[in-house]
């Protein structure tokens, strides 16, 4: 039954998602980007890790994360409406230029760690139906094939041809998140109905929050709408990152909801796939699910990171190099990163980039704010741009926690 209902629930979402209507609609393709950055499968890392951090409390964790990053957003949304005006008419005076300029520079050196967090994550799913996911060599050796190949690629053809793709990919990430809620909320009525007790024990421990501080990259992605300004108006941009952000925020929230009743389940294996472990006792469709999801938007994810590092690269140099030499660079450095590390250190030197970042779109955020004479918004992007900076300086590692 509970197959079936998933299985009907992916091919009706997907019927909706695919909708002509739907993919030609602006609204719907400018939510599509900072959506698919969003959600990732940092749902699906996020569950076992959060599980044994926090057990039964894990979703506040998760909910914590999420309010931090939809008030880093609001920063960015700040500098989308009123920083790019005054760049744009070389107005915003020498800090602020430089402070965005910096920020870019930042930004394209947190996607060259993004791909190769992306990968591993996609190695370590695709290696799990062979028991050595949490091989550190081979998935290492997987991540190094598939950058040769991104390398090659786009030195040689360019990524162009695929760009396009995201919506597609983002509605077909959708139409299984969707699968897995609907036979997830099956099992649990039936749960409620056989035991009548759902939520496991939570717990909390002091050296767990720089662990969760080191998180930040499981939520990341919303920072997308600031590049789509050759496409989108500034309020179609706000109002979409807007609403990803609520959306990505209630799947999240429900599926971990839904999660908990499963976080009994042993993972004798453990690692970033081991959700597969702790829903295979559900149904056989479930398992299969998050291996096909999994494994679509890491690798379209990886991709998008990769064109975002070689556009902000590209303008960074004023174009001098030619965008298809930046790719091999991209690879090269995603490269020695993914060897340096191992999966959890990896997450959290990520989410420490992407929060230098936020750091200073948050200042830059403060100083448009107290130009316009709004001293409680700046002081409120300042307060932020602290908290990213303690990501920065205390966000550790779950084995380190």
């Amino acid at each position: 039954m509970i197959d079936a209902v998933s299985i009907l629930a992916v091919l009706g979402l997907a019927a909706w998602l695919f909708h002509p209507g739907m993919l030609r609609s602006d609204l719907w393709r400018a939510v599509g980007t900072p959506l698919a950055s969003i959600i990732g499968s940092g749902f699906l890392v996020s569950v076992p890790i959060l599980r044994d951090l926090y057990g039964g409390w894990a979703v506040l964790a998760m909910a914590g994360l999420l309010a931090v990053a939809y008030l880093v957003g609001g920063a960015v949304r700040e500098n989308i409406l009123h920083v790019e005006p005054l760049l744009a008419d070389h107005e915003g005076g020498r800090v602020l230029a430089s402070l965005e300029r910096l920020s870019h520079l930042v930004l394209a050196f947190a996607y060259f760690v993004s791909v190769a967090y992306y990968l591993v994550l996609f190695a370590s799913f695709l290696l799990k139906p062979f028991g050595i996911a949490d091989d550190g060599m081979a998935v290492k050796t997987v991540v190094t094939a598939l950058l040769a190949v991104i390398g090659g690629v786009g030195l040689w053809r360019g990524f162009r041809a695929v760009e396009g793709l995201e919506i597609y990919a983002v509605s077909a990430k959708l139409a299984v998140i969707g699968g897995l809620v609907a036979g997830l909320a099956l099992h649990d009525w039936h749960i409620l109905g056989e035991t009548g007790a759902l939520l496991p024990a939570g717990h909390f421990e002091e050296s767990s929050l720089p662990v969760l501080l080191g998180l930040l990259i499981l939520v990341q992605g919303f920072e997308t709408s600031r590049f789509l300004g050759d496409t989108y108006s500034p309020g179609l941009r706000v109002r979409t990152m807007k609403l990803a952000q609520l959306l990505a925020a209630a799947i999240y929230l429900v599926f971990f909801a839904l999660m908990t009743p499963l976080f009994s389940v042993e993972t004798p294996a453990g690692g970033v796939a081991a959700i597969v472990d702790m829903l295979a006792p559900v149904s056989i469709a479930l398992p299969l699910l998050v291996l096909f999801g999994a494994l679509a938007s890491q690798s379209s994810a990886a991709i998008a990171d990769t064109l975002g590092a070689g556009g902000l690269l590209h303008d960074i140099a004023g174009q001098r190099i030619a965008l298809r030499h930046i790719y091999p660079l991209i690879a090269v450095v995603a490269g020695i990163v993914t060897w340096q590390t191992d999966v959890y250190s990896l997450i959290t030197f990520a989410s420490r980039c992407f929060a230098v970042y936020y750091a200073l779109q948050c200042m830059v955020a403060a100083l448009s704010a107290a130009r316009r004479g709004s001293t409680a918004r700046s002081a409120s992007f300042a307060a932020l741009a602290l908290v990213c900076t303690a990501i920065v300086v205390f966000g550790t590692p779950v084995e380190g926690g």
